[in-house]
């Protein structure tokens, strides 16, 4: 079964993506719809969403498409965020089987669980998938399901809110629930219009480093966690970097000063008081006047229906006298 209560360190998700999945150093590319290749549909005067037409084909980011007849009704599902997903909009009772880092539903240990990062053929394939997400090609899983006709879309990670969103869409068609994920979608951009209306008279908001490690990688502006920053108005002190998760200095930390430090340490538990500790700190404004904000890594780490609890999270660290 599923392991709910341990997480996947995210540095190694990091490198996954930036390595397997090539993603590019600036975010234009991969904030379009994530391969659907039917024309967009839209919700009639009455607001109601039409249903999804089968067959659907959807293209995948290596090029290759995949056409389903029908909604599968057996989903496997190799990435946390997109069983967050499909719990989301509704599609949990088609998943047969998740990535070992998240369930359905959430917390839960209903489903079965395989291992992205050490794919097995012969594990996925004994559910009888008739649908297997993947965003990583790892050890040529993809082109292996194909060999024996299980049908898989491989679809790189949304590099941005907004891309989120879209792939939210895009598994609400997949599925069949398409009024779900519209609904779902409505509401996430209702509460992210709410966090923007609070800033908008902010023309520039504080400096801020936000950790993903111990060893001080963090996320540059034009990456998916960056994107919260660009939200928020935020000066990022990784701005500049040649790697959407660059690894940054003890002493570029220092010397670009943030004012609000944010530590997401996946799996590391660092604390306020851990960074107050560090050598050469005590120089830094945010420790001068104790801004440092520790979040849930997984709201601001995963690319799924949390991500608005993680923007109004971050809010909250940045503007504390707006966000109460």
């Amino acid at each position: 079964m599923a392991r709910t209560d341990t997480k996947a360190p995210f540095l190694f998700l990091v490198l996954l993506v930036t390595a397997a999945l090539g993603l590019l150093a600036s975010c234009g590319g991969d904030d379009q719809p994530s391969g659907a290749n039917s024309p967009a549909r839209h919700a009639d005067a009455s607001g109601a969403q039409p249903e999804t037409a089968f067959p659907l084909t959807i293209e995948g980011s290596d090029g290759v498409a995949v056409t389903l007849e029908a909604p599968p009704r057996r989903i496997v599902s190799l990435s946390a965020h997109a069983t967050e997903i499909l719990c989301a909009i509704g599609a949990g009772d088609a998943i047969v089987a998740v990535e070992r880092w998240a369930n359905c539903p959430l917390g839960s240990n209903e489903k079965p669980a395989l291992d992205a990062y050490q794919p097995n053929l012969e594990a996925i394939a004994s559910y009888n998938p008739d649908f297997v997400y993947v965003f990583s090609d790892r050890d040529g899983i993809v082109e292996a399901l194909r060999r024996v006709r299980i049908p898989v879309l491989y679809l790189k990670l949304p590099s941005s809110i907004d891309g989120v969103l879209e792939q939210i869409e895009l598994f609400g068609r997949i599925t069949g629930h398409t009024a779900e994920a519209a609904d779902l979608v409505r509401s996430m951009r209702q509460r992210i219009d709410a966090v923007k209306e609070r800033i908008s008279d902010i023309q520039v908001g504080p400096r801020i480093f936000h950790e993903l490690d111990p060893t001080y990688y963090t996320a540059a502006p034009n990456s998916f966690v960056g994107d919260f920053y660009n939200i928020l108005k935020a000066r990022n002190i990784a701005e500049g970097a040649e790697t959407q998760y660059p690894q940054l200095s003890a002493e570029l930390i220092i010397e670009r000063d943030p004012e609000v430090i944010i530590l997401a340490d996946q799996g590391a538990e660092v604390t306020p008081e851990a960074v107050k500790a560090r050598p050469g700190w005590d120089q830094i404004s945010a420790v001068k006047h104790d801004r440092i904000c520790a979040v849930d890594p997984d709201i601001v780490s995963r690319p799924g229906p949390r991500v608005v609890d993680g923007l109004e999270a971050l809010a909250k660290c940045l503007y504390p006298e707006r966000f109460q």
